[in-house]
């Protein structure tokens, strides 16, 4: 053996080991995970749906995984401060998102993200749909949707959400293009918010999660006019849907799900889908999940990876059709 030979034997003697180790490491991160708290970003304020499913999950969640889990709030610009704020974290695992049904719809509104809301993210598994419930205040004469047609055709009327692109906002712009009423959106920083700025009279009417509604309504503070779904939803069996009211077309479903930043290792993704679906097999969580009528939707990480680029898609088309201008 020559020298030149020999010398390449040391070498690999001395740094095999090494590069062997750097190999396994994913795989020991992912067997090791987790090893430290979780944090859950969610993009509202305290009080919002998502907030609730956000802390529901984070309870159970931490018990399933055996470390905690911690909720993040960061209200504000429907969800993209917090999403920010995920995909800049290390794609370890260790920072997740709860979202909501503004997450697709961002990049047809927004036009400075300094993010790819698609291409950037990760499915770990849907959570939850969820219709929305059109309020008004119970000091407004409004007490049918008869009555909001005739308050709507003398006057302008505004409405609040929690901001551009939430549900809020897209169910509002729907009734406005079904019935060719004046109406003006009025955003605020997270669902509970706009929905005190109907309590309050400051804004007119508003489509809040069932969770408030029913909340403020058993407060007698709002009013239930109509909700969002195909079929009256079991949380508010006596408000009608808003087909029945006369708009055939009109279904508005939220949906909440559960991301992570693109480059997370392929079984970290799989630990916490398997975490997640076994908090929702649970009888009490569900219980308490679907109180609201909303209904219990896990999936698998491809599947939800999936609906996201699909929806985005849909909410593409639908942005241009409503006349949603990139802000």
């Amino acid at each position: 053996m020559n020298m030149a030979s020999r010398v390449i034997l040391k070498l690999c003697a001395l740094f095999c080991p090494f590069f062997f180790h750097l190999i396994s490491l994913p795989a020991q991160a992912a067997d090791d995970f987790p090893n430290r708290t979780i944090r859950l970003m969610v993009g509202s304020s305290a009080g919002a749906s998502s907030d609730i499913y956000a802390r529901l999950l984070a309870e159970q969640l931490g018990k399933v995984l055996g470390q905690s889990v911690i909720v993040d709030n960061r209200s504000g610009a429907s969800g993209i401060i917090a999403t920010t704020a995920m995909i800049n974290s290390p794609a370890d695992g260790y920072t997740i998102q709860l979202i909501y049904t503004p997450h697709t719809l961002s990049p047809h509104l927004f036009k400075s993200l300094n993010y790819n809301p698609i291409t950037d993210v990760t499915g770990i598994s849907m959570l939850v749909t969820s219709p929305l419930v059109l309020v008004v205040s119970t000091n407004s004469p409004v007490k049918t949707y008869a009555d909001f047609l005739v308050l709507a055709k003398q006057k302008p009327l505004n409405y609040g959400s929690a901001g551009i692109g939430s549900g809020g906002h897209l169910s509002g712009e729907m009734l406005r293009l079904d019935t060719g009423l004046d109406l003006t959106h009025i955003p605020f920083r997270g669902a509970s918010p706009a929905a005190t700025a109907v309590v309050a009279g400051d804004v007119d009417f508003a489509f809040v999660a069932q969770v408030t509604a029913k909340e403020l309504m058993a407060a007698g503070k709002l009013r239930a006019i109509g909700v969002t779904s195909k079929t009256r939803t079991p949380a508010l069996p006596n408000v009608p849907t808003m087909q029945e009211l006369g708009l055939k077309n009109f279904e508005f479903l939220n949906w909440f799900g559960v991301i992570a930043p693109a480059k997370t290792p392929p079984d970290v993704i799989k630990k916490l889908n398997r975490g997640i679906n076994e908090v929702l097999r649970q009888p009490d969580l569900r219980k308490r999940l679907t109180m609201d009528g909303s209904e219990i939707a896990a999936d698998s990480p491809e599947h939800f990876t999936k609906f996201l680029v699909d929806d985005s898609k849909k909410w593409g088309v639908l942005a241009n059709e409503m006349g949603l201008k990139k802000e």
